[in-house]
């Protein structure tokens, strides 16, 4: 993935992917995966809180509380307002680049100890941000995001149901019946991938590895780079295909791409087979799949041994509906990113304000609430929408999903 670093995509949501790094500075070499843990035969478990679909999980640094994202797509990152808090020393700055290869400069350091219950981990390095003053990452009131290579030496356990997290270095204390597959860790962040399967209608199967990444919103999206390749097999079905764009990286919007919009009704995750999976592509080099996985059973990322658990029931499948069209943020306003139903295309386009949704006014609502608006989709199939072209002229749709 070369050296991106901070990726975001944004429609009604948000996820964060970051990618290897290694800096050095001051004399020292930081590397990404730094820190140990000071416990060993350790078992600890962690309530968290749901905001809008993220895991929030309380922390202790410098013996205060605070709040973090658990984000499986990140590396450890803490806001800029938390590492003036707690005066973090021998900082250096490193050139990043977003998911939309818009390029900035971001600070990182070493914590000395950040505590997640009873467990210290030690020596982590973080990326530095002003989480604060992002119009989207304030909305989720965190002070960092826990990552993936804050748990390389541990086993991680997330149960959406119980909403709460187990931290061990030993499997047996988990009492896991379900069989595994492999777990691969991937550069200096250990991004976790597993194998899924896809079946086409002749019989024949095909597979890809794609991130695990509970920061990201939805079920699954697929790179456009793996669709090309595996296009030809028919394991999806092409519904639509739209110009437009979806993402909001850390540093600015993406430009206009086309993207595809599939379906599948194979999509094999351990012994569990998902049928009704609508997805899009992405320009991300790598596929993912999202919080929507923890909807239908609980995951554990065993880090130090390398496989992957899903405690889940064998056949799913999804309610899954296909969209008329995709909202994204232009300028901090809520706007048209694709439209995906040819039956709109003479009445949408990419780029319209979004100006009114059902009985909701967007310009009476601050930034954060907008992203609540993406549960009124879901759960209303028909709404009026008036929308501000490009021309400045409103106009009134009605949606059908």
């Amino acid at each position: 993935m070369g050296i991106k670093l901070f990726k975001m995509k944004a429609r009604l949501h948000f996820l964060v992917v970051l990618c290897l790094l290694t800096v050095i500075g001051y004399g020292q070499k930081l590397k990404i995966n730094s820190g140990k843990i000071a416990q060993s035969n350790y078992y600890e478990v962690i309530d968290f809180e749901l905001v809008n679909e993220k895991i929030k999980i309380p922390v202790t640094i410098n013996n205060k509380v605070y709040y973090f994202m658990l984000d499986t797509g990140a590396p450890n990152l803490i806001s800029k307002r938390v590492a003036d808090d707690i005066n973090l020393q021998n900082k250096t700055s490193i050139v990043t680049t977003d998911a939309n290869n818009n390029k900035s400069t971001l600070e990182m350091g070493a914590l000395e100890s950040i505590k997640l219950g009873t467990l210290d981990f030690q020596d982590n390095v973080v990326l530095i941000s002003d989480l604060d003053n992002h119009p989207l990452l304030k909305c989720y009131k965190i002070d960092g995001l826990i990552g993936s290579n804050f748990f390389k030496n541990s086993i991680l356990k997330i149960s959406l149901k119980e909403r709460k997290i187990w931290v061990t270095d030993k499997i047996k204390n988990l009492n896991i019946k379900t069989p595994a597959s492999k777990l691969s860790l991937i550069g200096e962040q250990q991004s976790p991938y597993i194998p899924i399967s896809f079946l086409n209608d002749s019989g024949n199967k095909g597979s890809e590895h794609l991130m695990i990444d509970t920061g990201m919103d939805g079920f699954y999206e697929i790179s456009k780079r793996v669709y090309k390749l595996i296009a030809k097999e028919k394991f999806f079905k092409e519904l639509s295909s739209s110009s437009g764009s979806g993402s909001v990286g850390l540093f600015g919007a993406s430009t206009e791409k086309e993207q595809f919009l599939l379906q599948t009704n194979y999509f094999k995750v351990n012994e569990t087979v998902f049928s009704n999976v609508i997805t899009t592509t992405t320009e991300d080099n790598n596929s993912r799949i999202g919080f929507d996985l923890l909807k239908h059973g609980d995951i554990t990322l065993d880090f130090k041994n390398k496989k992957f658990y899903f405690e889940s029931n064998p056949n799913i499948t999804l309610s899954e509906k296909v969209p008329v069209y995709a909202a994204t943020f232009m300028n901090n306003k809520l706007s048209v990113g694709f439209v995906w139903s040819s039956s709109y295309r003479n009445q949408l386009n990419y780029g319209d304000e979004i100006v009114r949704m059902g009985n909701y006014t967007l310009s009476e609502l601050d930034l954060c609430d907008i992203l609540k608006l993406k549960n009124f989709r879901k759960e209303n199939p028909s709404y009026e929408m008036e929308i501000k072209t490009k021309e400045n002229k409103t106009v009134l749709i009605k949606i059908e999903n």
